[in-house]
């Protein structure tokens, strides 16, 4: 397997959680290491938009993390990271949906502001501005986790969909302090799980 990504793609680090936790063996392949790997037809066909992460599995050629990380879990069943009920998989689906615009998004536009873009053109009014949103949406993961362990009770793909975005916060100026007692728990639980130690770039 074939997995298109870059080490500073926290999408890309999703996928890489669940081939970890799974086992599954794959060949990275960096794609701004080469600017011919990202203008191939091999990486066009399973990423059309030209995005990673992407994967080439036989003659399944795919991207987006969360629909990766379903075929994953088709794939390689055991150790399960979705309910086998098809009503309880949706539900972790729209979940992940829902965070993706809510929170992920957010935290991926302040990692551009505050860390991919030169000093000079970084705009303090927009970072204040998506740390509020920011706060805003982890208070709501925070009432989400109260009285358990993960997001879903048991580890699921809607911790890993959150797990790369989540741990660079300190990174961007969004410390979380005793109102999020409950994320800061699920941060240690995760950091303590051995496909973490596995991912970290």
């Amino acid at each position: 397997m074939k997995l298109y990504c870059f080490p500073r793609s926290g999408n890309s680090r999703e996928v890489k959680l669940v081939l970890a936790e799974k086992g599954i063996p794959y060949e990275p392949i960096d794609v701004h290491a080469d600017k011919k790997v990202k203008a191939s037809e091999e990486f066009r066909k399973a990423s059309p938009k030209g995005t990673v992460p992407a994967i080439i599995d036989g003659d399944v050629y795919l991207s987006e993390a969360y629909k990766i990380n379903e075929y994953l879990e088709d794939k390689c069943p055991a150790p399960p990271l979705l309910p086998k009920d098809a009503t309880q998989r949706a539900k972790i689906r729209e979940w992940v949906a829902v965070y993706d615009k809510r929170l992920v998004l957010k935290i991926g536009l302040l990692l551009i502001e505050c860390i991919l873009k030169p000093k000079d053109q970084q705009k303090e009014e927009t970072k204040t501005t998506l740390r509020t949103e920011i706060f805003a949406a982890l208070k709501e993961v925070e009432d989400v986790l109260k009285g358990k362990e993960y997001i879903f009770g048991n580890y699921s793909l809607a911790d890993v969909s959150l797990t790369p975005h989540l741990v660079v916060l300190p990174r961007l100026g969004v410390e979380l302090g005793e109102g999020y007692s409950n994320i800061l728990g699920w941060i240690e639980r995760i950091k303590a799980r051995p496909n973490f130690a596995a991912t970290v770039c």
